[in-house]
């Protein structure tokens, strides 16, 4: 649910000149018609735990316009250590259900539907009427399908992965194929031997976020194809072309 005349007296606003307070620390990066962008902008966040419980709370307090969460689990006491939605309180509710009050807790002009699913139960129209797709998910097999339902779609996809103190992030350009050169017929991460302490969802959550809204405001490099790495053991930061 939202309210249409939240969203409405914000970009009313934002065409008059006046920036809403919610904004004022950002706008002179992103600017009024940067904003104006963002609250217009349709995004699906597929998985809803560490990676992409931090990624929606970072879209809804940028004020990307329409997001659509996909997931079909439940939180569990694993789920404490990194996942932001989760806490004491809202152990075996749905993860959809929390994201939707969050989103609505950050702000009310923002219009947030969750599908309590798998992402390949999804209708087909979804991908095709949104304007990016960031991919949380935790298996290999998984993001590969992701992708190819993006590129059906034409559709732009952030991925991210995690494990340890590893994490890996890209934008996948539709039709690109870039995680499928990527992992080259690999079908086992490194998340379940390393686990996935609070601090890497954070900074992976962060530059996905950061490439989205460069993919949304059309400052991204269309057909590039990089991934960035990352070791937050080692401080050892590097980017790959493919």
């Amino acid at each position: 649910m939202t309210r249409p005349d939240s969203k409405q007296a914000e970009l009313s606003a934002l065409q008059s000149g006046c920036i809403p307070d919610r904004y004022q620390r950002h706008i002179q990066t992103l600017t009024a018609q940067g904003q104006m962008t963002l609250l217009n902008s349709r995004a699906v966040v597929a998985g809803l735990g560490g990676l992409g419980g931090l990624v929606l709370e970072q879209l809804a307090r940028l004020g990307v316009g329409t997001i659509t969460g996909i997931d079909p689990d439940t939180f569990d006491p694993t789920n404490l250590n990194r996942q932001i939605l989760c806490t004491a309180d809202t152990l075996g509710t749905a993860k959809t259900d929390q994201a939707r009050k969050r989103v609505q807790a950050i702000n009310p002009a923002i219009s947030f539907a969750g599908h309590q699913t798998r992402f390949q139960a999804i209708s087909p129209d979804l991908w095709s009427n949104t304007d990016i797709v960031f991919g949380c998910l935790d298996s290999i097999d998984q993001r590969i399908e992701l992708e190819a339902l993006c590129a059906s779609a034409h559709v732009p996809l952030i991925h991210g992965a995690i494990a340890g103190w590893y994490c890996e992030v890209a934008i996948v350009w539709p039709e690109s194929q870039l995680l499928t050169r990527h992992y080259q017929g690999q079908h086992q991460g490194l998340e379940t031997e390393l686990g996935t302490p609070a601090p890497t969802p954070g900074v992976a959550a962060s530059l996905m976020t950061a490439k989205g809204v460069q993919v949304l405001l059309g400052q991204a490099n269309p057909g590039q194809d990089q991934i960035h790495f990352f070791d937050l053991l080692n401080n050892d930061w590097q980017t790959t072309d493919l």
